[in-house]
């Protein structure tokens, strides 16, 4: 996923995401045809549906999440603009319009940023990404589902309008550590697979899943420092999990501590093996990489005839990651 700008590409669609978060108050702004004056607004960049300040999460063409913010500053300034976009509708739009303008603005400081929408499915990733790399000392948002900034700590605040909360939050986070550690046994007749890829080897790991002792390993360190649960009570010896990618398993587990505002910062890996892997360093690398969104670093090592691992026993991983918790 790549983060881009609104487009004439992708504006459609952007535009859906933002109209449908917060439906029924737009249907009340506008009486009607909302998408049509929000689309119109940010073609005329008209505040605060400025593009610059649109932030889209994209897959190809698949747009994944929205993330529209605006400062007190550009909050108060370009809206006899709306004209071009209201007609004769200024009236009636443009008295509700400044109410809530100036409801918005209370207790909005100049040090502070105004989410005006978050939508899609990797909204708590965007958010995460924002907040991380803002340099403003507060983020406001009104919003008709709450549940999302409830998980993130933020703090609700007195309400602007019957179909909106507040709520607010310092742009701050903390990072902690986890640790994961797996070993499985090494036979014939199984597939070898580290961190979603296939190593050319006769012998596999053994184990229920795919047997991919870096993705358990992974998975653990994730589990533990953020959920404190392990990878047995997400995924336990049932058929639905047997043969299963652990790749695909580390995605799940992800995506799970990700709506719980905890975000893999960056993860260093050993593998003891007595297999050579250095071949693979960065394919593993990129394909972790790509599912946790952080820089992942691999070292193999052989054990040195001290460990069981040196004896053709099996293979061990050991990770350690941070993690990020807004």
């Amino acid at each position: 996923m790549q983060t881009t700008v609104v487009n004439k590409d992708n504006i459609d669609k952007v535009v859906g995401l933002i109209y449908e978060e917060k439906k029924a108050f737009y249907d009340e702004l506008f009486g009607g045809n909302a998408p049509k004056y929000l689309k119109k607004a940010f073609e005329s960049d008209i505040p605060p549906f400025l593009k610059k300040n649109c932030i889209v999460l994209q897959d190809g063409e698949n747009v994944k999440a929205v993330l529209l913010y605006a400062t007190k500053a550009e909050f108060r300034h370009g809206y006899q603009r709306w004209f071009r976009v209201l007609g004769l509708k200024i009236v009636p739009v443009g008295a509700k319009m400044i109410y809530i303008i100036e409801r918005i603005l209370l207790d909005f400081s100049t040090d502070d940023l105004y989410i005006v929408s978050l939508a899609g499915e990797h909204k708590e990733l965007l958010l995460y990404r924002f907040i991380k790399s803002s340099r403003y000392k507060k983020v406001i948002v009104d919003t008709i589902e709450s549940d999302l900034y409830e998980r993130f700590n933020f703090t609700e605040k007195s309400q602007i309008h019957p179909k909106l909360k507040r709520f607010s939050k310092f742009c701050d986070y903390h990072t902690l550590t986890g640790l994961g550690w797996d070993t499985h046994p090494l036979v014939q007749g199984r597939k070898l697979i580290l961190g979603g890829v296939q190593i050319q080897s006769q012998l596999g790991l053994h184990g229920h899943s795919d047997a991919d002792v870096l993705c358990h390993a992974l998975i653990d360190s994730l589990l533990g420092v953020s959920l404190k649960k392990d990878i047995g009570v997400l995924f336990p010896e049932d058929d639905e999990n047997k043969g299963r990618s652990s790749l695909e398993m580390l995605e799940i587990v992800v995506q799970t501590v990700n709506k719980s505002g905890f975000f893999p910062s960056s993860a260093d890996c050993v593998i003891i093996s007595p297999i050579k892997l250095k071949d693979y360093r960065e394919k593993i690398s990129e394909k972790l990489e790509s599912v946790l969104g952080c820089p992942v670093s691999i070292k193999f090592k052989s054990g040195n005839g001290v460990y069981p691992e040196s004896e053709m026993k099996g293979i061990t991983a050991i990770c350690v990651t941070n993690v990020d918790k807004i």
